[in-house]
């Protein structure tokens, strides 16, 4: 390798034990850009590296503790050579960082000591790289030096590592209010199936997933957190070094297969949507500044972001937007004194947006106004709502996603001779309804829940104060059935939101009654004399068995909804969504769309206190 002369002439050791080194597979991918020699790429690369290491900041002191870099032809002993291995090139550096705590005080003979280690691994256009320098740092020499390298586009690591959803990190792109969060974290078995177009104004800042290679040989799986807006991978596991560049071999491979072809589709697609194109961005109105609680202290182990966070915080006395352009005119003060105007504008960097931060005009306070211009820096800090429904944070624009997405779990059932307009029984009374059901001349639906249900206890619970219609249990499981009959008997009819909206509000108004303990109570002492009850299809006159059953299930039980409205019929709704897709909207497909937002607020009541709701219409 063509070394710089500065490492061959530095004074720094070498690094000892490199076969022994265990790094944290915490790493930043970037790409070498198109126009770029990827060999002398890494070499600056590396040059910044040492240097930023070198520099003291904030501490008390540094000190390299050894270094070393490899080419291609070289030998990692123990490991074997770099070609074997896959890799281009790679640099390692250890150094001892001294800093003053924070609680010492005066008493500056009391150090805190870190020893840090950063390992840059190049494999053709990509490095990979587990370093201690601040990704701000990072970021403002990939700015400086635009035609070496960019992070990777935030799509390729949404998209390229696929997995259940364990935990995400969401930033809101709406306009600020008190009624709605500014971020929030969400974890679960697989948080794919808890977001919901709610959800559509938050954008990922990170997630958890646990990914599950094609490969079966692959050596990264399992719990592996994706920041896309800073192009890192963390995988939790400390790994010896062979297994850390194995990893990196592996990442390059599928991220360099993932820029090549098209990637998966989003699996956290209810989400805000990232904008590419400038054009479409325009009308600033707002900035506000991140609060110093949302800053990681890993991100920020010197204070310094909370520092500038504080002093931005009463900065912007005034936002003028521009209706057609996403630049715009700040007003910045010191403590209510206007002290200048800045010119800010947001520029494409890779795959994400920094922002160009210049004087608009001489400052009157230039040393004040220039103290909040370098605060400001690449805007990682700020968060600037716009017009056009488009908010930048974290060097990323993002737009409200407007997408209404399908009820998940709607089915159709074949209702046979069944009257798919006739609720109950033709009688009048409760104890006669209960008498009638599933008589040989009933043809209701309350007889198509008797005759499809018949599989453990099912209790009818119909008449005044009800908690259902009908309560099944099996196995533990409990399902509450509630039932309405179609406004229309025509093969054709329409899709029909009022068909919904009493069964619907009904069953979510119950919800809180479908507790166990109080269910024991309800049907201990039921409310009329012979409540229909079958186990496994065969009539019982009393409810001692269910309540037993009852008593027995435990918090591991599921609890879940269904709704029978047999209104909607499958042709008919395979039609309106086939003419939503194809952009060619009918007075069906408006209806469903309704009749689809009607169902998923349902179904987020539902959740939020059991575990599912289903829909069933008609074949």
């Amino acid at each position: 390798m063509d070394i710089e002369r500065s490492f061959v002439d530095s004074e720094v050791p070498g690094l000892d034990g490199l076969a022994e080194l265990t790094p944290t597979f915490s790493v930043s991918v970037l790409h070498c850009h198109p126009d770029a020699n990827p060999e002398a790429a890494f070499r600056s690369l590396v040059n910044f590296l040492r240097t930023t290491l070198e520099s003291r900041g904030r501490a008390q002191s540094v000190r390299c503790l050894g270094e070393v870099v490899l080419a291609e032809s070289d030998r990692i002993e123990g490991i074997g050579s770099l070609l074997e291995l896959g890799i281009d090139g790679l640099y390692a550096s250890a150094r001892e960082r001294r800093t003053i705590p924070s609680w010492s005080g005066e008493h500056h003979q009391v150090f805190d000591v870190a020893n840090q280690l950063t390992v840059a691994v190049r494999r053709g256009a990509f490095v990979v790289m587990h370093t201690p320098v601040s990704e701000e740092a990072l970021r403002r020499w990939l700015q400086k030096f635009d035609k070496l390298y960019r992070y990777l586009p935030s799509t390729i690591l949404r998209r390229a590592l696929q997995g259940d959803g364990k935990t995400v990190w969401l930033r809101g792109v709406h306009r600020r209010r008190a009624t709605k969060a500014d971020s929030k974290t969400l974890g679960g078995l697989r948080i794919q199936e808890v977001l919901d177009d709610e959800d559509g104004s938050f954008a990922l800042s990170a997630a958890a997933i646990d990914y599950v290679p094609l490969d079966k040989s692959a050596v990264v799986r399992g719990r592996l957190t994706v920041t896309p807006g800073k192009s890192s991978l963390y995988w939790k596991f400390r790994v010896d070094l062979p297994t850390f560049l194995a990893a990196a071999t592996e990442t390059v491979a599928l991220f360099e297969k993932s820029l090549a072809v098209e990637p998966p589709e989003e699996q956290f697609w209810q989400l805000a949507v990232p904008e590419t194109e400038l054009a479409n961005v325009c009308g600033a109105y707002d900035v506000t500044i991140a609060e110093p609680d949302e800053l990681p202290d890993a991100a920020d182990p010197d204070g310094e972001l909370t520092e500038r966070a504080e002093l931005l915080r009463n900065s912007f006395l005034g936002v003028r937007g521009n209706p057609k352009s996403p630049a715009f005119t700040a007003v910045v003060g010191w403590e209510g004194a206007e002290v200048g105007s800045l010119s800010i504008k947001p520029v494409a960097r890779g795959g994400g947006f920094d922002l160009d931060v210049r004087f608009a005009g001489a400052p009157s306070n230039e040393a004040r106004a220039r103290q909040i211009r370098d605060a400001i820096g690449n805007g990682e800090l700020l968060r600037i709502y716009y017009e056009s429904g488009h908010t930048f944070d974290e060097h990323q624009i993002n737009l409200r996603n407007q997408t209404a997405p399908p009820f998940a779990n709607l089915e159709f059932a074949d209702f046979g001779a069944h009257q798919v307009d006739q609720e109950k029984p033709s009688v009048r009374g409760d104890q006669a309804i209960h008498d009638a059901i599933g008589l040989l001349d009933d043809y209701s639906l309350f007889a198509w829940v008797q005759a499809t249900y018949t599989a453990g206890w099912l209790v009818c619970d119909d008449g005044a104060g009800e908690v259902a219609d009908f309560l099944h249990l099996v196995d533990g499981t409990l399902t509450a059935i509630h039932v309405k009959g179609a406004i229309s008997t025509s093969p054709i009819r329409n899709v029909a939101v009022t068909a919904y909206q009493e069964v619907v509000a009904q069953a979510v108004k119950n919800l809180r009654l479908l507790d166990n303990k109080a269910l024991v109570e309800r049907f201990t002492a039921p409310r009329i004399a012979r409540p229909a009850a079958w186990l496994d299809g065969i009539r019982h006159t009393e409810l001692s068995g269910f309540v037993t059953a009852l008593r027995a299930r435990t918090t591991l039980n599921k609890t879940r909804v269904v709704i029978v409205q047999p209104h909607l019929l499958r042709h008919v709704h395979d039609a309106a969504r086939k003419a939503a897709e194809e952009g060619k909207p009918t007075r069906d497909s408006r209806s469903l769309a309704l009749l689809d937002g009607l169902l998923r607020s349902a179904r987020r009541s539902v959740i939020s206190y059991w575990d599912d709701l289903t829909v069933i219409g008609s074949e």
